[in-house]
């Protein structure tokens, strides 16, 4: 059933951006963010938040006033801190190159002040896994997340908070053991062109 809704869903989001008008907005954007492994079987005593960064750029393509599709190319990292025996703490660190296609609402599109509500999937490639130890080799080297978020623009600046939640077991090292990625991102935007100069 996941695997259908996730095909449902891209096929959707992909529509919309071969259907969307004209490019909106081209843009920059960096933050941080904060993630951890959640499922079944983790290993060790107990996971922690590991602080990351996320650095990319965006296409907003204009549907009509409030409705837009956002598709982002961004390089981003999550990961864990595991605590595997005693009080050791194990830094787990993921680089995902991300392509997230957003759905995206604005409430006052004529106002100065805009908040905007998105949400949409990612198709995310790994690019690198390690750990203290060294090179992670288990790692999948894709996943596929759920975004859900909300933010504020002012003119060509943007903030918006993002939830990110991995649907794919990344971990292959063993079948009883289910990892995924989840992730809260803090996003500034900053727009290299918009239409109508705003």
């Amino acid at each position: 059933m996941k695997k259908i809704f996730i095909i449902l869903l891209l096929i959707t989001c992909y529509y919309f951006k071969i259907n969307a008008g004209e490019i909106s907005e081209t843009g920059l954007r960096v933050g941080y963010n904060i993630s951890k492994f959640i499922g079944n079987d983790i290993p060790g005593k107990s996971v922690k938040n590991i602080p990351g960064f996320t650095l990319g750029g965006s296409v907003t393509y204009k549907i009509n006033e409030k409705f837009s599709f956002q598709s982002e190319i961004l390089l981003a990292t999550k990961g864990s801190f595991i605590n595997t025996i005693g009080d050791i703490e194990q830094a787990n660190i993921f680089v995902y190159i991300e392509m997230p296609l957003l759905a995206k609402m604005k409430f006052l599109p004529e106002a100065k002040i805009n908040p905007f509500i998105f949400c949409g999937p990612a198709l995310n490639m790994n690019a690198l896994a390690m750990n203290s130890v060294g090179v992670l080799d288990s790692i999948n080297g894709f996943d596929l997340g759920l975004i859900i978020g909300s933010g504020l623009s002012y003119r060509r600046i943007s903030f918006d908070i993002r939830y990110d939640r991995g649907l794919i077991d990344f971990d292959n090292s063993a079948d009883d053991i289910d990892l995924k990625n989840q992730t809260i991102s803090f996003l500034l935007g900053i727009a290299f062109y918009a239409s109508g100069g705003n």
